[in-house]
């Protein structure tokens, strides 16, 4: 276990990596945990948003896989990095800044949705109509396709209250695949035999549920540690 200082708006991160990615990236090797091909490695990020806390979900994947993304090979919405220059200067954005960043906004969405399961999903489901989970389906923050070789990246938004109740036991990230029916996310559908599935380590989110439950509840003004730990 490692914990460093995180910079101002964090508060709280939690990583987990497998044995493959501590061979990419020289991490402690006796940290690394088993994960399900094509998931490397996950992190849940505790951060000050605009209107409370922001819970940002981010996997580490097999760049080999076929996902479905936009056809930039990166990109990021200004909301997620807003505190990072050069953006951080940005007050009043004329109109073509403005419809460029929307235009991103709508090419990140509908692109993965999160399930929280009180049991793993079996076959597919509809969010509306599946009984032993709830959904979040948000418009990616980024991603990067290969921002290492080997390695993509993408990150989402996720329901911070969910995260924190011990009921659920099971999650996962779904996207789509390039041979995937068009339009599942959209929908609201999942379906692991036709989707790409990221299964999200159960030790990673257990091992968060403290941090999100005193963030929470504290007020507003009170200040808190920023830190960052290996979860395993």
């Amino acid at each position: 276990m490692a914990q460093v200082a995180l910079p101002s708006g964090l508060i709280d991160t939690g990583f987990s990596y497998s044995p493959a990615l501590a061979e990419k990236f020289g991490l402690p090797a006796d940290d690394a945990i088993a994960m399900q091909a094509p998931l490397l490695g996950a992190a849940l990020e505790l951060k000050d948003g605009f209107a409370g806390k922001d819970c940002v979900l981010h996997v580490l994947f097999d760049a080999s896989i076929d996902i479905r993304l936009p056809d930039a090979h990166s990109m990021q919405a200004l909301g997620s990095n807003m505190d990072v220059f050069p953006n951080g200067f940005m007050q009043r954005p004329n109109k073509e800044i403005r419809q460029f960043f929307a235009g991103q906004i709508g090419a990140l969405a509908n692109r993965a949705i999160f399930r929280f399961g009180n049991r793993p999903l079996e076959g597919g489901a509809t969010s509306g109509d599946d009984p032993e989970g709830s959904y979040t389906s948000m418009p990616l923050q980024g991603y990067n396709r290969e921002f290492v070789p080997g390695v993509g990246w993408l990150a989402m938004s996720i329901n911070c209250e969910l995260a924190s109740q011990e009921q659920y036991q099971y999650f996962a990230l779904y996207v789509e695949s390039t041979s995937s029916p068009s339009d599942m996310v959209l929908n609201g559908h999942v379906d692991a035999g036709k989707m790409i599935e990221l299964p999200i380590p159960q030790v990673l989110m257990d091992g968060m549920r403290t941090a999100l439950e005193v963030v929470a509840n504290a007020p507003a003004s009170a200040e808190r540690p920023s830190r960052f730990t290996i979860i395993r």
